[in-house]
């Protein structure tokens, strides 16, 4: 659900600047302003298809047929509800990995430490923070963190660590890359609970995270030098605000510090 939601939010951005862009190109060449909607129209769709298709054929290898997809929420389901000694038992075996003195699960020589963290639907940059926390003083390498899923933000904080590396792996990702080739799938046997329902705050994570207040603000510098060439000025100037506001609201909604 929340994957659908931020890649439509994705697509729709990238389809309006692409109009917007579009429009002012063939106002340049004085066309009329109707003809300037219709050849608008028209190239945000050939150009979005081409795009989609682009990306499609780009992850080609990690595409996965209907079959896959339901079995990956299945395992989801299961990995969320399962107990933490499930969880340390089934990613042991999996891992070939064995437990230090803090019952944490270790490979490599225990200098690389494994957290499935499946309590919570979405990852977020508090969360990688605490865990930062956690281990920053400790003589190990690295850190693989297994979740459900994470927000962008934490991408980006990640880079920042120093001295431990920190790896992010999600359920798509665990799939394809451990389930999948092992043939290894997790039997816990949970009961199902109601689906958690799509919130403000998980919006807020995908729409408005740190990192795309650059993409906001230069969509915002494009609107705004676009109202020097196009009728109808006043829209350009409204939609330029509404990515200024944004950029802003991408800070202001994420004020804490970074203290890597």
């Amino acid at each position: 659900m929340e994957n659908k939601i931020a890649f439509f939010i994705d697509e729709i951005f990238k389809t309006v600047i692409i109009f917007f862009i579009s429009l002012v190109f063939y106002r340049a060449i004085m066309l009329s302003f109707t003809l300037c909607l219709i050849l608008s129209s028209i190239t945000s769709l050939l150009l979005g298809i081409l795009f989609y298709f682009l990306k499609t054929k780009k992850d080609a290898k990690k595409q996965l047929k209907a079959s896959q997809l339901k079995q990956i929420e299945q395992i989801k389901e299961q990995f969320s509800y399962a107990s933490h000694n499930e969880l340390n038992k089934f990613f042991k075996e999996l891992f070939k990995a064995e437990q230090n003195y803090k019952k944490e699960l270790v490979i490599d020589d225990k200098k690389t430490i494994i957290l499935p963290l499946f309590e919570k639907d979405l990852l977020d940059i508090n969360d990688l923070k605490k865990i930062y926390r956690e281990n920053k003083n400790r003589h190990i390498q690295k850190v693989l963190i297994i979740c459900n899923n994470y927000t962008d933000d934490c991408i980006a904080l990640i880079k920042n660590f120093k001295i431990i590396e920190y790896k992010l792996i999600n359920i798509n990702d665990l799939y394809v890359e451990y389930l999948l080739p092992q043939k290894n799938f997790p039997n816990f046997n949970v009961e199902r609970l109601p689906k958690e329902k799509f919130s403000f705050q998980k919006f807020k994570k995908y729409a408005f995270n740190r990192p795309k207040a650059k993409t906001y603000f230069f969509c915002g510098l494009i609107l705004l030098f676009s109202s020097y060439f196009v009728p109808l000025r006043i829209y350009y100037l409204i939609f330029a605000s509404i990515m200024f506001i944004s950029a802003l609201l991408c800070f202001v909604l994420n004020t804490k510090k970074v203290n890597a």
